[in-house]
């Protein structure tokens, strides 16, 4: 049920792009990977509303191993041993951690295959809002500097279920889900350090 739930919210980024992608005037170029966030960015209008990334961070080494975003040093710190199982039911990489015989999960997604179609980023999220494909979405704190918005088909937090997004780049997130915590403050919490673990990561700390 735990691992149904996280490909549920993998395969759910992944209507969020093809909500963007049906919005997209006939015509408009797509970006093709390893475009620059400035470029890629620029496909969709701007948005007062949506915080831009001061410091962007480069995810590019990790598209083929969402894994690798949490080591397991940091997943230990977080109360999970085993390895991260990798997921490929979509065109954003991801990874699961699960404890045997317990309800918690982690997950994180990367965004690369939303920002392959142009709809990627906390742009993209903002977008799937307006469209109505993601029903909730709130700004969240920012997490090492980096934005973030809270965001689902409904707002899970107080069953324990928090879904998070990190803007790190203009045209990237990297999404992290804590479910199976029981309440809004210890689900959303650690989405947060997952957060936090992984912006480390990508600074090299």
């Amino acid at each position: 049920m735990l691992r149904k739930r996280a490909a549920v919210a993998a395969l759910m980024l992944v209507s969020v792009a093809v909500a963007g992608c049906t919005g997209e005037t006939p015509g408009t170029a797509t970006p093709t990977p390893g475009t620059s966030p400035s470029s890629a960015s620029s496909a969709a209008p701007e948005d007062p509303n949506v915080p831009k990334v001061a410091d962007p961070l480069d995810a590019s080494a990790y598209v083929g191993d969402a894994c690798k975003l949490l080591p397991a040093a940091a997943a230990a710190e977080l109360g999970f041993t085993e390895p991260g199982e990798p997921r490929s039911e979509s065109s954003n990489p991801s990874c699961g951690w699960f404890i045997r015989g317990k309800g918690e999960t982690l997950q994180i997604i990367l965004g690369s295959g939303n920002r392959e179609k142009g709809v990627g980023g906390l742009a993209g999220m903002y977008k799937a809002k307006e469209s109505g494909q993601l029903r909730f979405l709130e700004p969240g704190p920012e997490v090492d500097g980096y934005p973030t918005v809270y965001y689902g088909i409904q707002d899970r937090r107080a069953r324990g279920n928090c879904d998070l997004a990190v803007g790190v780049a203009d045209d990237l997130t990297i999404n992290t889900l804590a479910a199976g915590y029981g309440d809004e403050q210890n689900s959303c919490g650690t989405a947060r350090k997952l957060a936090s673990a992984m912006i480390k990561t990508l600074k090299g700390a």
